[in-house]
């Protein structure tokens, strides 16, 4: 289920495809009009020079640079680079002929969306046709000269401008973040590859001029360039790799350590008192009234038990973690397997008042009624110990996304908003000291996020103030037919640099 304001990702996706869509619009009528003002007339005669170029631009198209920035991939071209060299030698309509016919080719063979098709085509129609429009009106000539190196600036700063505008409209607005301060943020990023990039341009046309033999002679640096590039992007995701697996074993060292001390805290303190009540018996029971001795065995009882449910809080994290655990499937009702929970926590409360919100024509549900009683048991059991004596536990049912939503709401002190995004890790609890007032290991709310994850379920946070605590439980109505989906990572966005791919 998605969560966020539904209302605010609504408006986000809108503005983002009215944007695409005049931009869209704007580019493929620009190239449109260029391409009826030059005529048949405009596409006979073409030098070879054009054409070698223009291979190369479909080159740079075909072959991009994919460079990761968090959790965005940049895609680096060097199709701009022999682009604008066009912009120098052929004019803009040229230009835009060769970049836009690449990027569609390069696009098609990607197998992109039709509409990531059109945006990228009028973007570079836009950008091409706007700098190739600053060249022409500063009097730049089709060959390279001192007095063609201002109209050059002048062109590839405005390409530059209108470009990295364009895309970062166009993400800002997906992402729904400000579109000026995206642009900001990123723009010495962009900067740095535009010059890089646009620089060679002027290159390009000096040596095609010279012969054009040499032209291809380019494809050595720049290959040495993509090649030398990759790998220098691949070692550089094996050292992230290679990090992040250290913070991860330090972090699990970590736990090891926190888990050794508090399962030794939680089994030492159950055993301690059992010892001592049955040392006393064996000692004392002469001595003792029968009522004392009633009294002491159960304790020693209640002792056991607490010992018990946590070594079987062990056990299953161990076949969660080894997923021995299959599913055994049957039909539910989440009202009744509710009642049964709270019938058998009862004698455990200190006071507390259930208040039990059901439908009485709540679906069934198919599910793994074990697992799920396990859960429920959890989360209920979670807000008598959190909460006060004497206060209310509501627990309500109600059919929303193809299942059921179960709600468990207490009436506690709250958990701390920087406790919040870690309650469902394992072994983690708010007070870990040997001093706190609720014990635990810390391992109940990681077992019922895997548990619901495993039953092709949701288990979250709702809310949590200074007046009560909400966890809430989706539950399908059928269970997955395998969690595949759950376990493959989701690909992160593309952003093409000079090139939107998102």
């Amino acid at each position: 289920m998605p969560e966020g304001d539904p209302a605010r990702a609504s408006d986000v996706e809108t503005r983002s495809q009215r944007f695409v869509a005049l931009i869209s619009v704007a580019g493929v009528g620009l190239l449109t009009a260029m391409a009826a003002g030059a005529g048949l007339q405009g596409f006979t005669h073409i030098p070879a020079r054009y054409w070698v170029i223009a291979a190369f631009v479909l080159a740079g198209e075909l072959f991009p640079i994919r460079v990761p920035r968090g959790d965005d991939v940049e895609e680096i071209t060097t199709s701009t680079t022999f682009a604008f060299a066009l912009v120098i030698g052929s004019g803009a309509t040229g230009a835009i002929a060769a970049l836009a016919l690449s990027s569609v080719v390069a696009d098609l063979l990607h197998r992109k969306p039709l509409w990531k098709v059109l945006f990228n085509l009028a973007q570079y129609s836009l950008a091409i046709g706007a700098a190739g429009g600053v060249y022409a009106a500063l009097g730049g000539p089709s060959h390279v000269a001192v007095h063609s190196l201002a109209p050059m600036l002048a062109a590839g700063f405005t390409f530059f401008v209108v470009n990295n505008a364009l895309t970062g409209t166009a993400v800002g607005l997906a992402q729904g973040v400000p579109v000026l301060g995206y642009i900001v943020g990123d723009l010495w990023f962009q900067g740095a590859i535009a010059a890089a990039l646009l620089s060679l341009s002027p290159i390009v046309i000096v040596v095609a001029d010279r012969s054009l033999w040499l032209v291809p002679m380019l494809a050595v640096p720049v290959a040495a360039v993509y090649w030398g590039a990759t790998a220098s992007l691949e070692n550089t995701r094996l050292v992230a790799r290679l990090e992040d697996s250290l913070a991860h074993m330090t972090d699990l060292n970590r736990l090891k350590d926190d888990f050794v001390a508090v399962v030794s805290h939680e089994l030492r303190t159950p055993l301690t008192s059992i010892q001592g009540y049955i040392k006393t018996l064996m000692q004392l029971s002469s001595e003792l009234e029968e009522e004392q001795q009633r009294s002491f065995l159960q304790a020693a009882d209640r002792q056991s038990e607490r010992l018990r449910r946590l070594i079987e809080q062990l056990l299953v994290v161990s076949r969660i973690e080894s997923h021995v655990e299959p599913l055994s499937v049957s039909l539910v009702s989440l009202g009744q397997l509710t009642r049964h929970v709270v019938d058998e926590l009862e004698p455990r409360a200190h006071g507390h008042t259930f208040d039990l919100r059901f439908d009485p024509q709540l679906a069934l549900v198919e599910t793994d009624e074990a697992k799920l009683h396990q859960i429920v048991s959890n989360l209920v059991e979670n807000a008598l110990k959190y909460s006060p004596p004497d206060t209310r536990v509501t627990v309500r049912g109600v059919e929303r996304d193809g299942g059921v939503v179960l709600s468990v709401q207490d009436e506690g002190p709250g958990i701390p908003p920087y406790a919040q995004d870690k309650i469902f890790d394992r072994f983690y609890q708010v007070d870990s000291s040997a001093t706190r007032a609720v014990g635990g290991t810390g391992l109940g709310l990681y077992i019922c996020r895997r548990m619901a994850d495993s039953i092709g379920g949701r288990l979250w946070l709702e809310r949590s103030t200074d007046s009560g605590t909400v966890f809430c439980l989706w539950v399908p109505r059928v269970p997955p037919e395998s969690n595949d989906a759950n376990e493959q990572g989701t690909r992160p966005p593309e952003r093409k640099i000079f090139l939107l791919n998102r």
